[in-house]
């Protein structure tokens, strides 16, 4: 698999989801861009100021309507900076807050390949879970965390996305997101780590 850059990863996943809602097994769709309109008292020229965004996507999966959210990120380094520019705090409180009332949240992390001194490392795609009663996210949030997710986290309390066809008609192979999505549903709440 080609190195992807962010946009190229999200347009993947947006396409392979234009197929899923067409055979009826779900549906995502960009968050919106927030903005808001001010106005200066003195010239009283309006002016357009864009709000810090929300995640990537969001979607819902049948039969229940479950919503889903999702923040695509790509890296070709050894792990996802967890920086307020890279994951503002707002997407990630946003996530959260909405993973208390049952959506499904979390990162789709994919990890260019990488050509290293004494191993090489293939392209991979994992579905991170974002709660906030997770290990992780708790420790993070405590200031005791790691700054940053690696393929070795992503293993251990992630799930891998394959990139498959979503139809025998399909002819590129995209992340398929409902698949590690019922995956993620799967996996056992772990303990949060004391703190």
């Amino acid at each position: 698999m080609a190195r992807l850059k962010a946009k190229e990863f999200e347009e993947a996943c947006l396409a392979r989801m234009e197929v899923e809602e067409k055979l009826g097994r779900g549906t995502m769709g960009r968050y919106g861009v927030m903005s808001y309109i001010d106005i200066d008292p003195v010239t009283r020229q309006i002016k357009w100021q864009p709000v810090e965004s929300l995640p990537d996507l969001e979607g819902v999966i049948p039969p229940v309507g479950r919503q889903f959210i999702a923040d695509c990120k790509v890296t070709s380094d050894s792990g996802v900076e967890l920086r307020d520019d890279h994951l503002p705090l707002r997407q990630l409180e946003h996530m959260l807050r909405r993973s208390r009332f049952g959506a499904i949240c979390f990162l789709l992390l994919h990890y260019n390949p990488r050509e290293l001194k004494t191993k090489s490392e293939p392209a991979e795609t994992f579905a991170f879970p974002v709660y906030e009663q997770h290990p992780f996210w708790v420790a993070l949030r405590s200031g005791a965390g790691k700054r940053s997710i690696n393929r070795d986290d992503c293993r251990e309390y992630g799930v891998v996305v394959d990139w498959n066809l979503a139809t025998e008609q399909s002819r590129i192979p995209r992340p398929d997101i409902l698949a590690a999505l019922w995956r993620l549903m799967e996996l056992p709440i772990p303990e949060t780590i004391p703190g």
